[in-house]
Parts: C-alpha cells; structure tokens; sequence
C-alpha cells in the first residue's frame, strides 16, 4: 500500500569489539606491599638497562677480582731468620807461632728491618757460627779442642734487593765481628765457660738465597753464607782472621 509507513531501519548497535562501555571506571591498581622490589626502572637480569638506571639504594658493587694489596709482594716489614751447617776456619799468631782453628758446627742469623722501594730492604742482623770441637794446629802440631766450641758473632746494618718474579735475594752485612771460645762441657766449674778470643773487629757476610712463596707473605727457602772478619787478639799484639761459609734454611717475613 503506497500510504503505509515505510518499515523502521534497525538501530545500531555497539561498535563491534567496543571495550570498556561508557561510564566504565577502571578498578584502582592493587596497592604493592612494603618492601617491595623490584624498584623503578629495575631491569631484569639479561636485559639491556633503560638510560637512567641506577642500582638500588643499599646496592654494592662486587669486590675487584686479584690479589690482596701487597701480596707476595717485598714491602713494609721484613723479618729474615736461617739456620743451617757452618764450617769455621780461624787463623792468628801466638808467641810467635801460627795457630788456627778448624771445625763445623752450627750457624744461623736473624734481620730485622723495612723495604725502603720495591724489593730493595734495609736491615739489621746478627750472624753467628759455631764451630764444635774443632781441630786445631798449633807450631805444626794438631789436636781437638774437646769439650770447647769455637764461635764467630757479627753484628751490624745490611741491605737486600730481590730479583722478581724468581723471588731470589742478595744481600751484604757490615758485621762487627768478634772471635769466642765457650765450654760445653760437663764440668761443674762455670767461670770459664766463655772467652773472648779477639776484640771487636770489623768484618762482612754476604748471602744468596732463592724462597718459595706460602702465604700472603711469607716465603721458606735455601741460602749459602759468606762470613769474613779480621780482629785483634785479646791477649796477644796479633790479629786474627776468620771465614764461616753456611748453608742454610731460610724463612722470610715481608
């Protein structure tokens, strides 16, 4: 029928996939707990950090991988102690005639000082060596001196340089030396126990060592001594000259 009303067109709709509807209030965030991390800009581990990223407060960086400072390294304190075998030969004048004094025995020397440059250590030492019953000629006659050691002390300021990454030393001693006769036998008479041979003298001892490193700054090896010294008898207008040569165990503190 041309008068009726044309049929009504369909109403639209909401747009297809439309989210959220009008009016929609989103829900608050959930509130995050004390304490928590990761904080603001964190970057997960594997992950390119975001410019800006800094770690967090109370955050601290590994410590640097190597050695501790001054390890096994010739600075600061120095502590050298040896003990080892010594043959003693001592050599003077007496009435006119010569005399020496032949015998091994025991040797050993403590220095105490401070390195003053890398591996350059100066110090102060005494050396001694001990000759036990030695043998003695005396006019071209020989016989042991039973009972009696014969012994040679020096004193004195010393420097040593050592050779790195080998860890071996040189050092020299100005020793002021002295030449000694002690008792060791089972007398009950103590007032001649010991004697001085000589006065004070001057004299030197010269070491070469090679150490092994086992700890942080402790070092155990080998050395070989040298002590020379020349001194005037004490009761005779001579004077007297001794040679100890030591091989010795060493331990070294520095």
């Amino acid at each position: 029928d041309p008068s009726a009303p044309a049929p009504s067109a369909p109403q639209p709709g909401p747009a297809p996939g439309y989210y959220p509807p009008p009016g929609y209030m989103a829900p608050a965030p959930y509130p995050a707990p004390p304490g928590y991390y990761p904080p603001p800009a964190y970057a997960r581990p594997g992950y390119y950090s975001p410019p800006g990223y800094y770690p967090p407060p109370g955050y601290y960086p590994p410590g640097p991988v190597g050695p501790p400072p001054g390890y096994h390294e010739h600075d600061g304190f120095y502590m050298r102690l040896t003990m080892g075998m010594t043959v003693l030969n001592a050599s003077f004048s007496t009435n006119g005639l010569d005399n020496s004094i032949t015998g091994a025995g025991l040797g050993f020397s403590m220095a105490f000082g401070g390195s003053i440059a890398p591996n350059l250590v100066l110090y102060g030492e005494l050396v001694a060596s001990s000759a036990v019953e030695p043998n003695s000629k005396y006019g071209g006659t020989s016989s042991t001196l039973t009972d009696y050691n014969v012994n040679l002390f020096g004193i004195g300021p010393g420097v040593a340089y050592f050779l790195v990454p080998a860890n071996m030393y040189f050092s020299g001693t100005l020793a002021f030396s002295q030449l000694t006769e002690s008792y060791n036998g089972s007398s009950s008479n103590t007032s001649d126990n010991s004697v001085d041979l000589t006065n004070m003298g001057i004299g030197a001892s010269f070491m070469v060592g090679k150490e092994w490193w086992v700890s942080t700054n402790w070092g155990l090896g080998v050395s070989g001594m040298l002590h020379l010294a020349s001194m005037k008898m004490k009761n005779y207008d001579s004077r007297a000259t001794a040679e100890a040569i030591s091989i010795l165990f060493s331990a070294t503190y520095n």
